[in-house]
């Protein structure tokens, strides 16, 4: 038992002189990869002590039968001691790589403590590990569990000296650290945990043909992403992303118990069913960014992982046997974890695109399958993805097992190849179909958690409209009421417009919202309304129908403060041409109550930008039509509006002139502004925009945005001719 205590001190020994003489030359840099480095030895020490271990724990009974403890006490403690190693050592790992402040809680708070138990009672878990009886024996595992306590404890030391270095933690911190231990104790229960504990399950007790077990463990699989879901969705993306790689991680260590190194050694018992290579892909998908692997999961693991749960083919019928246990954390991760990382926003919703790559990474799949089956049955039975057996046929009927029996084989050098074509190229097939399928499926299910979330939205922004009602009627109006919902938007909601005692309505129905960062083009021809609308939005007309909104404020109720959000460049202006362009800018900035440095710096800008340096201070009657309308320009954006909106701002300029303009609405809109301008010049509209409205006969008939526009054939030129009906 000396040796394992000599081999962590020696180890102790050397970290500690490390961090004295090369750690604290560069204390920061050299505190993260010195950190980093720690939590990665301390993870592939863990696996490979985990992977050549004996851990006769797997098969106690009770705490008693084949139990290598002296007592029932010594074999409960270190099932458990071993279980919360696990979590321990996996908090370890992500504390290096994620930034979170309830990480370095736990480390300290519950890898450190777990660590330092397991240095006490070294001599209990080297038996735990090992089923080593002559302890003065020392062996390979025994010397890895040594190591791995050593990095641990001065890792924990590390942090939880940076700890106690910081303010004191709050109530909300330990509410969620005890909360957190709770979920990690979940996730990484080992599978023999209860058999090794309470024995066997009552006999009657099958999950399996449908019975009523059965069926609680395929609702559970339903029922844990949802929960798993509502727990994580409004957290911060690192905690999310950090979770799913704790949980993908601890059902990968509990997969891996039947899967240690003598196994390995035999290659027709490897795990290369589809639903164990999820076990080993999700994770790496997850800390790896492999984008194209992970949707390979999604479409194709998903749906065999399904298939699995309904069908599951482990021989024995015990629940609590530790085979069953990781058979169906195998088949639940792989389920649900795939669709849990897409609906947490990990990963987006997969395009067609992402589709086509899942299939060819199944092609590549099966076919190498085919292969390993047919070679590796010349040592042994060799049954991956079930293709070579008749478990899925023996389900089909007679049908099936007459198609399986048409077989091509062939002998290369000794060894004997067997396919059975027909029925594997069916099998191949048939699963592309319903992965297709599931497409479908998942195509769905977004359309309804998208009505779902459009109906929240909906009703909160009734909550907060019937607020603001009831705010306008106790201020008459007078009051500042703003919708915060949509400070960042321009509203047309069921808008009209008519002329005098006109019973018609030149602008009729439109319902339009134009968001920050947009430049929204708006085309039409002569007398569709393009200009009523603008007009009616910057106050210029009177409102006969619906409501429009800035920045939260309406404009016929909030016209002061609505203007003062708007710069409006009209399509005839008028300007004193008797002051200079200086002169008449600084008018207009007084009128906006604009401070002298901000002025300053915006009038240089935008003179600067459109060209005017050398004219700025003439007067405007000796300006030509293009320097008037960058006066006019750069009054509207003096005192910086969330909305700038131009009526025809390019028409009679030279391309020069245009450009420059371009260059500003582009910049502006980059800003986090609206810029809504009108135009007939379809190449400046097409080139500049992120979205366009086209109106016709006062009713707007298409908004598009300009990425659907590319997907057209003809382009913006055609598809507005054709929608506005003329040749």
């Amino acid at each position: 038992m000396m040796y394992y205590f000599l081999i962590f001190i020696i180890a102790l020994i050397i970290i500690s002189t490390y961090i004295k003489f090369f750690y604290k030359k560069q204390p920061d840099k050299g505190f993260e990869i010195f950190k980093k480095s720690l939590s990665i030895i301390t993870f592939s020490l863990f696996i490979f002590r985990y992977l050549f271990a004996d851990m006769p724990m797997e098969n106690i009974f009770s705490l008693t039968d084949n139990s290598p403890f002296n007592t029932t006490g010594e074999a409960a403690f270190a099932i458990i001691l071993n279980w919360f190693s696990v979590g321990a050592i996996l908090v370890v790992l992500l504390n290096s790589f994620f930034n979170i402040k309830n990480l370095k809680n736990l480390v300290v708070g519950f890898s450190l403590p777990v660590s330092i138990l397991n240095i006490i009672f070294l001599k209990l878990n080297i038996v735990a590990i090992s089923s080593a009886t002559n302890l003065q024996t020392i062996t390979f595992v025994g010397i890895l569990y040594a190591l791995t306590l050593a990095v641990m404890l001065v890792y924990g030391i590390i942090i939880a000296k940076n700890i106690f270095e910081e303010k004191k933690i709050d109530a909300k911190q330990i509410k969620l650290f005890l909360v957190s231990i709770v979920g990690i104790l979940i996730v990484t229960m080992p599978s023999y945990l209860i058999q090794s504990i309470f024995g066997a399950a009552n006999p009657s007790i099958e999950i399996i043909d449908f019975t009523l077990h059965h069926r609680l463990f395929i609702y559970a699989g339903f029922l844990l992403p949802f929960i798993i879901f509502f727990i994580f969705k409004n957290k911060k993306k690192d905690a999310i992303k950090a979770a799913l790689i704790f949980i993908s991680l601890a059902g990968l260590i509990t997969f891996m118990i039947g899967y240690r190194f003598d196994i390995i050694t035999s290659p027709n018992q490897w795990p290369l069913h589809l639903c164990n290579t999820a076990m080993y892909v999700i994770p790496l998908c997850l800390i790896f960014k492999l984008e194209k692997i992970f949707y390979f999961t999604y479409f194709i693991n998903v749906f065999g992982a399904f298939l699995a749960i309904l069908m599951p083919n482990y021989g024995v019928r015990n629940l609590f046997e530790p085979s069953v246990m990781t058979f169906w954390i195998n088949h639940w991760w792989a389920f649900f974890m795939p669709i849990l990382i897409v609906s947490l926003k990990v990963y987006g919703r997969p395009k067609l695109k992402s589709f086509i790559y899942s299939i060819k990474g199944f092609g590549l799949y099966f076919f190498a399958i085919l292969f390993l089956n047919a070679w590796f049955t010349n040592y042994g039975t060799t049954d991956f993805f079930f293709l070579n057996s008749d478990f899925i046929v023996a389900k089909l009927g007679l049908w099936a097992e007459n198609l399986r029996n048409i077989t091509l084989s062939f002998n290369i050098f000794d060894l004997n190849f067997v396919f059975y074509p027909v029925y594997q190229l069916i099998f191949f097939t048939v699963y592309v179909l319903v992965a297709l399928a599931m497409w479908f499926v998942y195509e769905q299910f977004y359309t309804f958690s998208d009505g779902i979330v459009d109906m929240k939205m909906k009703k909160n922004k009734n909550q907060i409209e019937e607020k603001n009602f009831i705010m306008e009627r106790k201020n008459k109006f007078g009051g500042l009421v703003v919708d915060l919902e949509n400070k960042e938007k321009i509203i047309f909601k069921n808008f009209g417009k008519r002329y005098g005692t006109s019973k018609h309505l030149t602008v009729k129905n439109v319902n339009l919202e134009i968001n920050s960062g947009d430049v929204f083009g708006f085309l039409g021809p002569n007398g569709a309304g393009k200009s009523t609308l603008i007009k009616s939005v910057v106050g210029l007309h009177a409102i006969s129908e619906g409501s429009i909104q800035v920045c939260g404020y309406d404009v016929e109720r909030q016209a002061v403060e609505t203007k003062k959000l708007i710069g409006f460049v009209p399509d005839h202006y008028a300007l004193y041409e008797k002051l200079s362009g200086r002169e008449y800018i600084n008018y207009i900035a007084d009128l906006y109550d604009v401070n002298k440095e901000d002025r300053t710096k915006r009038i240089d800008k935008y003179v600067t930008m459109l060209k005017l340096t050398e004219a700025i201070d003439n007067k405007i009657n000796t300006y030509s039509h293009g320097m008037k309308q960058k006066i006019t320009i750069i009054s509207a954006l003096v005192h910086n509006p969330k909305v700038w909106i131009l009526d025809e701002p390019l028409t009679g300029l030279d391309p020069n002139s245009i450009y420059q303009i371009k260059a500003c609405m582009k910049q502006h809109a980059e800003e986090g502004n609206i810029v809504f301008f009108s135009s007939h010049i379809i190449d400046v509209v097409e080139k500049i925009c992120s979205r366009i409205a086209i109106i016709k006969n006062g009713q707007v008939v298409e908004v598009k945005t300009m990425k659907d526009i590319e997907l057209l054939e003809d382009g913006l030129e055609k598809f507005y001719i054709k929608t506005i009906g003329e040749e």
